[in-house]
């Protein structure tokens, strides 16, 4: 399969999906990562152009990890990305050419505006599209832990790896551990929801279109 995953800030898709992205390449599927925004709001004391620099280049690397085929930067406005026509229209022309069975992206009641936005901008393109050429969409929880799912991912084999891209991301990790959070809450989603299971899942909500 084709699968197309949809990242507000360079660090959302490793911290919200990173060990169900490595399960799908040992699987054989192929992965793509848009990052919507660079993350220069969050320099914390940088000025934005070296911040976009240093996490465009983390990015990079967490890619490497996780083993992704490809990425693309879209580069609009930390904090103020926007559910408009031509970041509606440029995503939709990326569905038809990649011809994507999946994507993932934030969830709609995720306590950060862009990740609102994210989700918007993947509802207003895939509802375009017909019926039998609509993907599958699954958002994942980065800043707000999801109170329903209807997926429930054993990424147990791949928690290591998920724990390096996450790390990837140093200019934030060195700020908030990211990777330690997550993690924990990939453990009592595993304890609590993974049956029969490993130790560490990641759960998903699936959008309705």
């Amino acid at each position: 399969m084709n699968i197309l995953v949809i990242s507000p800030h360079p660090d959302d898709e490793s911290i919200g999906c990173g060990g169900t992205i490595c399960k799908h390449i040992a699987e054989g599927d192929q992965v793509e990562v848009i990052f919507l925004t660079s993350g220069e709001k969050g320099g914390h004391g940088r000025t934005e152009e070296e911040t976009i620099a240093l996490r465009e280049n983390e990015s990079k690397e967490a890619i490497r990890i996780l083993q992704v085929s490809s990425m693309e930067l879209w580069k609009q406005p930390d904090g103020d990305c926007k559910a408009g026509k031509s970041n509606v229209s440029r995503l939709l022309k990326k569905i038809r050419e990649y011809h994507p069975s999946l994507i993932y992206v934030t969830h709609d009641r995720e306590d950060h505006n862009d990740h609102k936005a994210a989700a918007k901008i993947v509802k207003k393109a895939v509802s375009q599209l017909s019926k039998k050429k609509m993907p599958r969409v699954l958002m994942y929880e980065v800043w707000t832990p999801l109170q329903e799912m209807d997926l429930i991912v054993d990424i147990s084999a791949h928690i290591e790896t998920k724990r390096m891209a996450i790390r990837a991301h140093q200019s934030q990790c060195d700020v908030l551990q990211f990777d330690e959070a997550i993690l924990g809450l990939n453990r009592y989603r595993g304890e609590m929801h993974s049956w029969p299971g490993g130790d560490y899942a990641e759960v998903f909500k699936e959008m309705k279109v």
